[in-house]
């Protein structure tokens, strides 16, 4: 799904809610002006925003993808077919997980040697948060706090901590990302553009 197509099913869906950009603005905390620019497929918006965007819908954020069960006991999703979303700095993140998990939210981010979840540390919501490093090594910044990960490691935090992951070795890292609640939690702290919402707090690290 390109980001046109993901802008004009989150425009239909706010039109379908009687919802004006104001009105969305107000409820998400993203500007009129970034929100126009999305729908119209024009800017990314990033996986914080997209939270926003589809709390304030009454949606949750596997619908955007339209990531569904199969209609049996088992929801199965293939490799090639898993939604991408933009993220961070020489980094994708996937979704891994169908929107029938309504607990949880799964996610796998590949970082790329010097990759990162962006410049500076971010805060956002109110999630219990897991990362396990699948291959390579992460360094991951909690607050003041800094963990060296490798292949197999662990480790969990609350979102409003402020955080950011980056690759700490010399190939690419793979990390198995579990987030929860998958999109339940209020635009209150955060302010700003894209990275949007994403409340980025020490700028001056560097990758």
């Amino acid at each position: 799904m390109s980001n046109g197509d993901i802008g004009q099913f989150v425009r239909r869906r706010r039109r379908g809610a009687a919802m004006t950009l104001q009105q969305m603005s107000v409820s998400t905390g993203l500007s009129q002006s970034f929100l126009s620019q999305f729908e119209r497929g024009r800017t990314q918006a990033s996986i914080s925003s997209l939270r926003l965007i589809t709390d304030a819908l009454g949606m949750n954020i596997h619908d955007v993808f339209g990531v569904v069960s199969n209609g049996g006991h088992a929801a199965v999703m293939r490799a090639a077919e898993r939604p991408q979303l933009p993220f961070g700095d020489r980094a994708a993140k996937a979704i891994v997980g169908s929107r029938s998990l309504s607990r949880f939210e799964t996610l796998e981010v590949v970082f790329e040697p010097g990759g990162s979840t962006g410049d500076g540390q971010y805060a956002h919501g109110h999630h219990e948060e897991m990362i396990v490093v699948l291959s390579g090594c992460v360094g991951v910044e909690l607050g003041s706090e800094r963990h060296l990960l490798d292949t197999g490691d662990s480790l969990s935090f609350h979102s409003e901590t402020p955080h950011r992951v980056v690759n700490a070795g010399g190939e690419s890292a793979r990390v198995f990302w579990v987030i929860s609640p998958p999109g339940a939690h209020g635009a209150g702290a955060l302010g700003g553009d894209d990275r949007d919402q994403q409340q980025v707090l020490s700028p001056s690290h560097s990758n």
